[in-house]
């Protein structure tokens, strides 16, 4: 299960995500849908600690990820990036 609490994040003084929170439930499938700018990628990034939170806690099965080294936590995390980041096959 991935447990976000009130997680912030703020690129100078433009908030990116402000006061996300979300339950994800083990072996659930969840998609972010939103427009361009809305958060979405800062959100999965801050899950898989490539960027760290301003504010608020993220839990992956109970446990804080800042407590873990963000190599360990990637191998358990998986996600589709859209567009660019995608194979052209």
């Amino acid at each position: 299960m991935i447990e976000i609490t009130a997680i912030s994040k703020h690129f100078g003084s433009a908030p990116a995500v402000d006061n996300v929170s979300l339950t994800v439930p083990q072996g659930q499938l969840t998609v972010l849908i939103g427009t361009s700018g809305s958060g979405k990628s800062t959100t999965l990034k801050m899950i898989n600690r490539l960027i760290e939170p301003d504010s608020g806690a993220i839990l992956l099965a109970g446990e804080d990820i800042r407590r873990q080294p963000p190599e360990i936590l990637r191998r358990r995390i998986g996600y589709a990036i859209q567009s660019v980041g995608l194979f052209p096959h």
